[in-house]
């Protein structure tokens, strides 16, 4: 394989006919050290179309290299470029034998290098050493290092080094290890369509300006261990083919990991993105881990091919993280993704419906494989949502004419009910969201039914309820009400429009019907006799899903019905009872409505009640057995 990469052209060389590379002699070196060229403001140091032995075999030479080229560099009072381009370098290439070397220390730092020159060595971290620290010795270079479309048969060690202008290696071929640890580049660093032929070693390396690594071949692995990104870093269309570990990397900018091959394990776990993640057309074919890792932007993994799992366990996201999956496939037994349990699920976007089904379909299977039922519960939740905006986008005509066919209400009435699943339980997916609803919904009706009954009249002779119940009653509704509204804030996604729909469910029938009671008023039999009576022969908890509202006729079940007692401290709690009866058919004593002189608007409240319980049990017992695992065949049996 690196006998091929050393005959491998490169596209430049291959679209024209490369000039003929010359040795490099001690003669033509030291004319060229004589003579730099100005490029780009600097001068350089002119070492281009050459060909370098290093080799053990070429020693006199490889010392008289580094000793003429490091004593013309440190010289300098100016900095000055080296410049590479289409070069062969042969044998093993050592940067501390070129560039200045100095202590990062205040009271030891080199005295050729300019106020402005030690003020950026002064930014570095490891400029400040504690008292018995070890002072680290670096090697600077303080002119621009060029070497694109150049060839390297050996190793090169750029370790612990700090390029103070901009470092172009663009088309560079790495036969052998490349070691960049602990090095800091100010300005560019551009690395676009090399070769890295064996080991590459970038870990705890700085780069403080655009970091260029797109259309890169690791051919080996790939160690970005702890390294810092202070501004954009593109590895676009990159392939890596061995591991590829960016464990505790820092990316402070947008982090462009675009249509990147992943051939082998990924590890980006204990990581930093200050901005956007940008995975598109990415393909994972190994384990990728992002564990630990910290994101405070959008994650984009749309149109993602997926072969083995993504770790996404204790990472944490801040409020306006997403992790987008638009077009992401499975494309693989081995595919899935793991995060924590009850958070994960509620990570992932995609901005429309159509095309997406598949993805999120998959979703959901692969966490109620890992059985995690709330993070399948949310994306399912999260597909509801969808084809709700998909629906009412449809009914609102979306440029079509003739909106009112049958076809058409249909939707409507299909978007009609979605929608109320999804305000009332976000599709059945939030047991709190139901209790919030049910508790609202309870003290409601409760006090709806005390008012109807304590409250009859004023004149002739008053028939009103005592200071003291009004202020129990009203005092546990409001106890009850903000309570039931707090849980919905808590667990709804939109509680203001949770509380809308439930307001336009309880409200305008119940108090239209009260309107009309007390508009017309209560002119009969039994007037002073509360319309509730209960079962005075037995006091025990009931379920009571089969029964009805109303007292039986019968007459031997009439006498052991009995009307509820009025004048006693606790009688207010009667109505929570009928009520808790009416909406949950659970109880402690069996409250009904009485059989006679009753006003049929009260026999039409509680009916209205009782229908609104049926749907309310159905959707509570639905709501559990897709929360709580195991619960459903409990129920069903």
């Amino acid at each position: 394989m690196f006998l091929l990469l050393l005959l491998l052209p490169t596209t430049a060389q291959a679209a024209t006919t490369p000039p003929e590379k010359i040795p490099l002699t001690l003669e033509l070196l030291q004319e060229r050290l004589n003579s730099p060229i100005q490029s780009e403001g600097f001068s350089t140091i002119d070492l281009r179309q050459l060909i370098i032995d290093l080799t053990n075999e070429n020693g006199e030479f490889r010392d008289q290299f580094y000793q003429r080229l490091q004593t013309q560099i440190n010289r300098s009072k100016t900095p000055l470029g080296l410049d590479l381009s289409e070069s062969l370098i042969q044998g093993e290439f050592i940067a501390s034998k070129l560039g200045l070397q100095t202590p990062l220390s205040q009271a030891a730092v080199s005295s050729l290098l300019s106020p402005i020159e030690q003020e950026q060595l002064q930014t570095d971290d490891r400029f400040f050493t504690k008292p018995g620290e070890q002072i680290p010795l670096v090697t600077v270079f303080r002119g621009p290092l060029k070497f694109p479309q150049a060839r390297f048969t050996g190793m090169v060690n750029f370790a612990n080094t700090f390029f103070l202008q901009r470092v172009e290696a663009s088309q560079t071929i790495f036969i052998q290890e490349v070691n960049f640890s602990n090095t800091r580049f100010d300005r560019l660093a551009d690395f676009s369509n090399a070769t890295f032929g064996r080991g590459t070693d970038f870990s705890n390396s700085s780069f403080f300006d655009n970091a260029q690594f797109n259309q890169i071949q690791f051919l080996d692995a790939a160690n970005f261990t702890g390294s810092t990104f202070h501004r954009t870093a593109n590895f676009l269309q990159t392939e890596f083919a061995q591991l590829a570990n960016f464990s505790r990397t820092r990316w402070l900018q947008t982090a462009d990991l675009r249509e990147v091959n992943w051939h082998d394990r990924a590890l980006l776990n204990k990581s930093r993105f200050a901005k956007s993640l940008l995975l598109t057309n990415a393909t994972l074919e190994k384990s990728t881990t992002f564990r630990e890792s910290h994101f405070q932007e959008p994650v984009v993994l749309q149109d993602v091919s997926l072969l083995d799992q993504v770790d996404f366990s204790s990472a944490r996201f801040t409020q306006s993280t997403y992790l987008n999956v638009a077009g992401m496939t499975f494309d693989s037994n081995l595919a899935k993704i793991l995060g924590d349990t009850g958070r994960i699920g509620r990570m992932f976007s995609v901005s429309r419906l159509q095309d997406n089904e598949d993805v999120l379909r998959n979703l959901v299977r692969n966490f109620r494989n890992q059985q995690q039922i709330p993070d399948a519960n949310q994306l399912e939740y999260t597909t509801q949502r969808l084809r709700q905006q998909q629906l009412q986008r449809y009914l609102l005509g979306n440029g079509r004419i003739n909106p009112f066919s049958p076809n058409w209400l249909l939707d409507a009435l299909h978007w009609l009910g979605l929608s109320l699943l999804l305000l009332l339980s976000e599709d059945g997916t939030s047991f709190g969201l139901v209790f919030g609803v049910g508790m609202v919904a309870i003290a409601f009706f409760s006090l709806l039914f005390w008012l109807i009954d304590r409250w009859r009249r004023r004149y002739p002779q008053p028939i009103l309820p005592t200071y003291e119940e009004t202020a129990y009653m009203l005092g546990t509704f409001t106890v009850v009400t903000v309570t039931g509204m707090l849980t919905i804030f808590r667990t709804g996604e939109q509680p203001w429009l949770t509380l809308l729909c439930l307001g336009n469910i309880l409200l305008p029938v119940p108090l239209m019907l009260v309107w009309r009671l007390y508009q017309q008023g209560r002119y009969h039999n039994l007037l002073d006799v509360s319309y509730f009576v209960e079962d005075g022969s037995l006091r025990q908890l009931h379920l009571l899903v089969g029964r009805l509202p109303i007292m039986p006729r019968f007459s031997i079940f009439r006498d052991r019905y009995l009307p509820i007692l009025w004048e006693r401290r606790w009688s207010w709690l009667n109505y929570y009872d009928f009520s808790l009866n009416n909406l949950l058919k659970f109880g402690f004593n069996d409250i009904r409505l009485r059989d006679e002189h009753l006003p049929g608007i009260i026999t039409t409240l509680a009916w209205y009640q009782w229908s609104l319980g049926i749907l309310y049990i159905a959707l509570l017992l639905w709501t559990l057995s897709r929360t709580i695992p195991g619960l459903n065949l409990f129920i069903y049996l």
